[in-house]
């Protein structure tokens, strides 16, 4: 198994950075903010992160290996994007007090932990079948 501090690393480098430059693309180019750009943002990072997994893996990696990837994924974006939000903005803490802007977070939510798992299996099949993680697998 790789190292999952390195790739949770990796993982946040990559969605900080691509936040930032999506941003900038706001503000400076008027390019629309929505809320699909956002999942999408959130997810393609994945599919570096399983091409880093499969290369740099020991062994061949197996579903409950890379359902720990994916875990570890989803546990950044929840930090990042609802958990620190929550707690630094009072208007985000009561639009998640009420149960309609709870269901569209939680459908946000559920649309990105399915394109994390897309783009992860997309980075896992561009390493190869040769990488060591896609061995056995």
């Amino acid at each position: 198994m790789p190292s999952l501090s390195a790739l949770a690393a990796r993982y946040l480098v990559w969605i900080v950075a691509l936040r930032f430059v999506y941003a900038a693309l706001i503000s400076f180019a008027g390019i629309p903010n929505s809320l699909a750009t956002g999942v999408i943002l959130a997810s393609v990072p994945a599919a570096d992160v399983g091409m880093r997994a499969a290369r740099s893996a020991t062994r061949g990696l197996g579903l409950r290996d890379w359902g720990v990837i994916w875990a570890m994924m989803l546990g950044l974006y929840l930090l990042l994007n609802v958990v620190l939000p929550a707690l630094l903005m009072p208007a985000i803490r009561a639009m998640l007090g009420d149960p309609a802007g709870l269901s569209n977070q939680a459908m946000l939510v559920g649309s990105t932990a399915l394109m994390l798992a897309l783009f992860l299996w997309i980075g896992r099949r561009a390493a190869g079948a040769d990488a060591p993680g896609n061995r056995n697998g």
